[in-house]
């Protein structure tokens, strides 16, 4: 297709998790961003499963280092899905600073639907997702409003 017939995009929106192939879901944006000069926008797709299993009583962590178990508290879960995250906005920062692009970054919980609307619906969009999110309610929400959505397999 020629480049003006091509689609117009506005925005691009990387949606991730915790698991997802960060360096594969930036190269497809980034051919998206450099195509279209469409704004880049990251979105760390909250896992609200770490906050239930933390509210089980019988729930353990084990250090892969020691072995030693302790009680997998709510504060613990905080601390990891923090870190987690913190991790995932400075890996896509630095890939971001390297391909000279300005990148917006925000943690939505996969339930917020409202913010997810306002994400694709405020121009042309174009989403690019770990595959795994095909099975979350995310997924049903973007098709519903007709977004285009591309999908990265592990």
């Amino acid at each position: 297709m020629k480049k003006s017939e091509q689609p117009r995009i506005d925005r691009v929106v990387i949606a991730i998790t915790e698991l997802a192939p960060v360096h594969r879901i930036w190269g497809e944006a980034l051919q998206f961003v450099e195509e279209t000069r469409a704004e880049l926008h990251a979105v760390f797709i909250e896992d609200e499963r770490w906050h239930r299993a933390a509210s089980l009583p019988f729930t353990r962590e084990i250090s892969r280092v020691s072995g030693v178990d302790a009680d997998f508290t709510l504060q613990r879960a905080i601390e990891v899905h923090r870190a987690v995250i913190d991790r995932a906005q400075r890996q896509l920062q630095q890939l971001a600073s390297e391909a000279k692009h300005e990148l917006a970054f925000e943690v939505l919980p996969e339930t917020d639907q409202k913010r997810i609307r306002d994400l694709v619906v405020d121009g042309e969009c174009i989403v690019i997702a770990p595959a795994v999110l095909a099975d979350q309610p995310l997924f049903t929400e973007l098709q519903e409003l007709g977004c285009r959505v591309v999908l990265i397999h592990e």
